[in-house]
């Protein structure tokens, strides 16, 4: 009995010894792995051409903002362009020369006391007579406009403008405007507008410009009537005679809206002007665009088609007026040197 106790002891003594060995070797193996200890390299055998097994490391992610470089870049070729391409303009020194068609249609009507020019005795007044209607002036027709500039200043620069203009009509009217019974009335309308002044330019960058001109109107014109030629002998003529010296200021203003890739630039040209004094008011108002060649040098051609509106009146008194309108589309040539 005494012999059994210690074999028992040491036998269990043995199982314990198993049991906490393999714990102690599983606790060691979870370790291993828990670390940062490159203990798989032990596993390998050593050669020169073994590289060691390393951890991959991921690279930090960088959010790219490729929209917001691509605006700064196109911003920045666009303002190069533009300083390469700029608006032309006139430059210190320089001349411009143009001239311009008006596809105008013309309206108007006068007033004068005058018993061959439209005075009615059956009435006792004095009617409007319409330059259409009445004169049979036709409410159509080429309108040519030239014009010269010179900038004495890098700002400052001054213009002429001339429109001539002639226009002749035909018609059958009433009784009352009348020269000769059973005979067909003949007109003629003659004018001639003038304008000089200055212009200052207070914007004038790469893309725009924007200028004040004032100038001084000048308009010498006649309305004659009559039947078998101009000589009126037979059977009588008339003949309406209008000056006007008038003072005109405005704003004409010019922005670039395109540039094309042979240097060729698009703008937008607009223009206000009003006149006034000598008991008389006008306008002159135009729009458009604009398409300017370079032409090296300094010097430039450009073609421009648009809008115009011309209208003026004066009021002589009660028995004598003439109001007159033209309004149309315009294509315009000119030169820049």
């Amino acid at each position: 009995m005494m012999i059994r106790k210690p074999r028992i002891v040491l036998v269990c003594l043995c199982l314990f010894t198993l049991i906490f060995a393999a714990n102690a070797l599983a606790w060691n193996f979870m370790q291993a792995a828990a670390t940062n200890d490159n203990r798989e390299n032990f596993l390998v055998p050593v050669s020169p051409n073994t590289k060691a097994i390393t951890k991959v490391k991921p690279q930090p992610v960088v959010k790219t903002r490729p929209a917001f470089g691509f605006q700064q870049r196109a911003q920045a070729l666009a303002q190069e362009r533009l300083l390469q391409c700029p608006l032309p303009t006139l430059r210190f020194r320089g001349w411009e020369l143009d001239a311009q068609a008006m596809f105008a249609r013309t309206r108007g009507k006068l007033t004068f006391w005058n018993s061959q020019f439209g005075f009615s005795t059956s009435w006792n007044q004095q009617p409007e007579i319409d330059f259409n209607s009445a004169m049979g002036i036709p409410d159509h027709s080429v309108v040519g406009t030239f014009s010269a500039r010179y900038k004495f200043k890098p700002r400052w620069s001054v213009k002429y403008l001339i429109t001539p203009t002639v226009i002749n009509g035909s018609g059958n009217p009433g009784n009352w405007f009348q020269f000769g019974a059973g005979q067909s009335l003949q007109s003629k309308w003659e004018r001639l507008s003038q304008q000089i002044g200055l212009v200052y330019d207070p914007i004038l960058t790469p893309t725009s410009r924007v200028g004040i001109f004032a100038d001084y109107v000048r308009i010498r014109e006649r309305v004659r009537f009559g039947n078998n030629g101009w000589s009126g002998s037979t059977f009588g003529g008339s003949a309406f005679d209008n000056d006007l010296d008038m003072a005109m200021a405005g704003i004409e203003m010019e922005k670039l809206v395109k540039v094309t890739r042979s240097c060729s630039t698009f703008s937008c040209e607009c223009k206000a002007g009003v006149a006034f004094l000598d008991d008389a008011f006008g306008a002159d108002l135009s729009t458009g665009l604009k398409y300017s060649v370079n032409l090296n040098n300094g010097r430039s051609g450009y073609l421009k088609g648009g809008y115009r509106y011309l209208t003026y009146k004066k009021g002589y008194s009660d028995t004598k007026m003439i109001d007159v309108a033209m309004d149309g589309g315009f294509v315009e040539m000119g030169f820049l040197f």
